[in-house]
């Protein structure tokens, strides 16, 4: 019996439908991720017993990612749940030899972030010590752990290449980055690269919360970077920065200045380039995960551009400009997506959106007070290369800047936690400990307050305090004053 028009186009749905399933669980599959390894080096030490097992659960674990994509199609999250706790990982040091062995040892998440139990330590010590992105509060849950599996690393090239390279994507580059280049290039661009930034990365963050997609499963895969294992893997929020900033570093920059666009967009490809393979090679995310994250900051950078010079002068002339910035970012911390489970996710976003607010605070302060101003001509500019006298101030520029960033970030995260323990009455060494009767919802409160707080001061003294002391002592940066 020949089909109707509507049966034929039912049966092109679903097999376009199966199809697409299809692709998408070949690209989720950690094997593919483990393919990848072992190609650049990364191989789990050879024995038959150890073979079969990495084989059988590589397989398991191949299942329950199919499964789980399933079962988030349906919205179905019980089986995403359990199938997160069969998720375990490892911790690899850097290798000091051609092969070398390393074998995870057992841990809490408990443990201070110096990977010290923290014992003999005052509260103080072990809170200036926080590592902002990590495992510091894990809202009374331990850390699950696997057994521990030997591997090697045979080429070290590799291993060092990929591990600088996924550095890019973190917040400590970022840190020294936007500090750099704000009291030395171009203040201008890094207003607007900010917003783009926290913009992209909160979207980012958001979603994994949402969205709940586990890491790729080890075995078969071997994480080598065990800062962000907590967190979700969709969309890889590295792959987002990584080609958020290059691009829209280069787009900015060609429109104020003259430059060969063709070495800028050969940098630019290969910085975000290096980011999204090193999330491969860290055992960190999917192809899917690093795919998705890229198509999302397209779009989003096709979104954001346009107006990204719009919402700059608004930030910086709007009387109100100040009390928007801030009602606006505490509506996106207070806002953020609840998660059944703790992730440091939610703690980074925070500080992200902590330093956005306070550098447009220092930004509209600066305009306001007649520090920076209209430029008398129009771009795009000439660029002016640095002599050895520029590089010189550049060089102690930055080198005094993050001595105070250093000094500030330690005064006001002290500050704030103080203050919000007192708000809270709560004691501050049951924060730090993870001991009393603090609760869930008040270390939360606590973690979100003092971070907040302490990279809105980043911030503002990236874009006012800094540029303030370079100019009282006489090394500031002249066409500081024009970059509106």
């Amino acid at each position: 019996m020949p089909c109707s028009a509507g049966d034929t186009h039912r049966l092109k749905s679903s097999f376009v439908t199966a199809g697409t399933m299809n692709l998408v669980d070949r690209l989720q599959d950690p094997q593919l991720v483990a393919d990848f390894q072992r190609l650049f080096g990364v191989r789990r030490k050879s024995c038959k017993r150890g073979v079969a097992r990495d084989a059988s659960e590589g397989q398991e674990g191949s299942g329950t990612s199919r499964e789980n994509l399933l079962d988030r199609y349906l919205g179905d999250q019980r089986h995403q749940n359990e199938s997160m706790t069969q998720r375990r990982c490892q911790q690899l040091p850097v290798p000091d030899v051609h092969h070398k062995t390393h074998i995870r040892q057992g841990s809490t998440a408990s443990v201070a972030s110096d990977c010290s139990t923290g014992s003999g330590r005052s509260w103080m010590e072990k809170l200036l010590g926080e590592n902002t992105g990590g495992t510091e509060g894990s809202m009374g849950e331990e850390e699950e752990e696997g057994g521990g599996s030997d591997y090697e690393i045979d080429n070290r090239f590799w291993y060092h290449m990929f591990s600088l390279a996924t550095a890019i994507g973190g917040e400590i580059f970022y840190s020294i980055f936007f500090c750099f280049w704000a009291w030395n290039v171009d203040g201008a661009v890094l207003r607007r690269v900010i917003v783009i930034w926290m913009i992209t990365m909160y979207i980012g963050q958001a979603l994994k919360d949402i969205l709940k997609v586990p890491r790729p499963a080890c075995p078969p895969v071997v994480r080598l970077d065990p800062k962000w294992a907590l967190e979700y893997g969709l969309p890889s929020t590295h792959a987002m920065v990584g080609a958020a900033m290059p691009f829209s570093i280069l787009i900015l920059t060609l429109n104020r200045y003259q430059l060969d666009w063709g070495w800028g967009l050969a940098i630019a490809t290969t910085w975000c380039l290096l980011v999204c393979l090193s999330r491969l090679y860290l055992g960190m995310h999917s192809v899917l995960d690093v795919l998705c994250g890229l198509v999302l900051v397209t779009g989003l950078l096709v979104l954001i551009l346009p107006w990204v010079d719009v919402l700059d002068h608004l930030a910086l002339t709007h009387p109100a400009s100040p009390l928007l910035t801030i009602t606006l970012t505490i509506a996106m911390v207070v806002c953020y997506p609840a998660t059944d489970r703790w992730t440091p996710a939610r703690g980074d976003t925070t500080v992200i959106v902590g330093v956005g607010c306070g550098s447009l605070l220092g930004s509209w302060l600066n305009y306001q007070l007649g520090i920076t101003r209209e430029p008398t001509l129009p771009p795009p500019y000439t660029v002016i290369w640095p002599t050895l006298n520029m590089a010189g101030l550049s060089l102690l520029r930055t080198i005094l800047g993050l001595v105070v960033i250093v000094a500030v970030k330690a005064i006001f995260k002290a500050l704030s936690f103080a203050t919000i323990c007192a708000l809270l009455q709560v004691k501050a060494e049951d924060y730090v400990n993870k001991t009393g009767s603090l609760t869930s919802r008040h270390r939360l409160i606590v973690e979100l307050f003092y971070k907040f707080i302490t990279y809105i001061a980043i911030g503002f003294t990236i874009a006012y305090t800094g540029p303030l002391a370079f100019r009282l002592i006489g090394i500031e940066r002249p066409t500081f004053y024009t970059e509106v």
